[in-house]
């Protein structure tokens, strides 16, 4: 039956072909068709930037006692929430308007961006600005004090208005190590710095999935196929909501990898029917092959249906095709097939290959094999590829390996030293969990040695063939040094000498000279480029956060912005 309404469309239309105003048929590759996001979107699946105003302390004379007059009162707030300038932050009573007047202080601005469904606890880098129009001339050696985090901190009047706080950011800054300080362009760049794991989620976002045409016969459709695939012990990780959503739950076995499960669950085959699938999964098989085929598609399609994808692409794992060959034997890895254990091992095993640090990666990941650590031990000590021995340091440290010995530096960092052979590497990371890295053991200091800061903050000394070496450094904000002390000539007892509060020991001896993990990575790259440490120095890059899944009809999607 025809409407009325229909009728007088068809009349307004009858001078043009019927095939004409029909939409525009996208044709999809292999690994997005018939996936989930072919009809929907993923609410919550983009990362969430948040922002906020806080205080940086410890500058010494590098800070400002500039505070605008529109977020002295949020500021002064906030740190009374969060018990700074008291005891039970750790100092002496202090109030606030004090805090802001020191020049040991900045105003900084703070921002961030919280992983995909990130829930709460979890942990992620920012950056820490100091405000322009201030005389704050550098971030380096500083802290900052808790800042609660926002979507937005829009602004009325000039009087900034705060949404809902999101998370809270604290910690030591990290500056630039490579900044060239005798370049007055360059001291600009010491004003930014970033936290390492300095932001912690204190709201759950919620995730779910939106269909781009509500139908209630594909929402539970691709209700029951998530929780066909993913549910475990009856525990619902689709719920149909309406028509167009689909809320979304982390399974237990997803909860430290929730990123992952959401890559997976877009890339879910929706079709229930066996044969089908198999079907599909053969044509992605024939379609990895191509020059352009979209190899992490195809990849995560094949992982999402499950393990009977196993007998369509284990002919893979031998193919002479590079990406082909590690993404089948990527998708079996993860799928627990034992047979693709071997294959990834080649790839890893294979210099000079795109897929060989990831291959590396994959090793370090999964955890139903054990006995890949023996031949990521062997890659170690036989590359003299600096990356490679990173990706295989990174691995060996998920399994807890053996050749890996860790020191914690007064609760602010990890020094790890691996038992390495080859050319000494000192390596340092800029995300995540802050590390320095030590490839090989009692990596020396040459010697004689003299190095000083071009800020004066640190000064090291010793003559030829001296037992110890002795190492002072500026106290900030005073025209002070502090006491002498001494160590072995090795990178080891210099990073814990110099990372270690300044307290006595049961000897009454001062321990530590209480730098920051930058201030110390700095250290060490200026000892290696002088070539008074006899090692390679190697900063870790900084990844770009990633988008949660990969889609074709991206144009016109909020949750996939092209070109991301």
């Amino acid at each position: 039956m025809v409407t009325a309404g229909c009728e007088k469309w068809f009349r307004r239309t009858t001078t043009q072909p019927v095939e004409a105003n029909r939409p525009r048929r996208i044709l999809l590759p292999a690994g997005i068709a018939q996936t989930v996001s072919a009809y929907a979107n993923l609410v919550g699946g983009t990362a969430l930037p948040v922002m906020g105003y806080g205080i940086v302390g410890g500058l010494g004379d590098t800070g400002s006692s500039e505070v605008p007059t529109n977020l002295r009162k949020i500021l002064i707030q906030q740190m009374n929430k969060h018990m700074v300038g008291t005891h039970r932050y750790g100092g002496w009573k202090v109030s606030p308007e004090r805090i802001l007047e020191d020049k040991d202080t900045a105003v900084v601005f703070v921002s961030g961006r919280i992983p995909p469904a990130a829930p709460v606890g979890t942990r992620f880098d920012v950056t820490v600005e100091a405000l322009p129009g201030t005389q704050t001339t550098s971030l380096e050696g500083g802290i900052l004090m808790s800042t609660e985090l926002y979507v937005s901190m829009t602004s009325s009047k000039g009087t900034p208005i705060k949404s809902k706080d999101w998370a809270i950011a604290s910690g030591a800054i990290f500056v630039n190590p490579f900044i060239n300080r005798s370049n007055l362009n360059e001291l600009v760049k010491l004003r930014i710095g970033r936290i390492p794991n300095g932001g912690v989620v204190t709201r759950s976002r919620p995730v779910k999935l939106e269909l781009r045409r509500p139908d209630y016969r594909m929402a539970s459709l691709i209700q029951q196929r998530i929780n066909q695939r993913f549910s475990l012990r009856g525990e619902k990780v689709a719920i149909a909501k309406t028509p167009a959503i689909i809320e979304l739950h982390i399974p237990s076995s997803f909860r430290h990898d929730y990123r992952h499960f959401l890559e997976l669950i877009m890339h879910l085959y929706v079709p229930t029917n066996a044969a089908g699938m198999e079907r599909y999964a053969r044509q992605m098989a024939k379609a990895i092959l191509h020059p352009t085929a979209r190899h992490e598609d195809i990849a995560l399609t094949w992982e999402a249906m499950g393990r009977q994808v196993l007998q369509v692409i284990r002919p893979l794992y031998a193919s002479e095709n590079q990406a082909a060959a590690y993404y089948a034997a990527r998708t079996g890895l993860r799928l627990g097939d034992e047979l693709a254990v071997p294959a990834i091992i080649r790839i890893a095993q294979r210099e000079n290959s795109p897929f060989q640090i990831p291959a590396i990666n994959e090793l370090g990941k999964t955890r139903k094999f054990p006995e890949v650590a023996k031949p990521l031990k062997r890659i170690l000590l036989t590359s003299n590829n600096a990356l490679v021995k990173v990706a295989c340091y990174e691995a060996l440290l998920q399994h807890g390996s053996n050749i890996i010995y860790r020191k914690n530096i007064a609760g602010h960092f990890f020094l790890d030293t691996v038992d390495s052979t080859g050319d000494y590497i000192i390596y340092a990371t800029v995300t995540g969990q802050p590390k320095i890295v030590l490839f090989g053991k009692k990596i020396p200091l040459n010697q004689p040695l003299f190095y000083s800061s071009e800020d004066d903050l640190v000064t090291i000394n010793s003559y030829r063939n001296d037992k110890r070496v002795m190492v002072y450094r500026k106290i900030p904000g005073k025209d002070m040094y502090s006491d002498t002390l001494y160590f072995e000539p090795t990178v080891e007892q210099l990073v814990s000498t110099l990372g270690n509060r300044p307290e006595m020991d049961e000897n009454g001896n001062i321990k530590g000279l209480g730098l920051t993990y930058c201030q110390i990575v700095r250290v060490l790259y200026g000892l290696c480029t002088s070539q008074q440490i006899p090692a390679k120095f190697v900063l870790q890059k900084s990844p770009a956060l990633q988008r949660t899944y990969i889609s074709v009809p991206a144009a016109g999607r909020s949750d996939m912005p092209e070109g991301g």
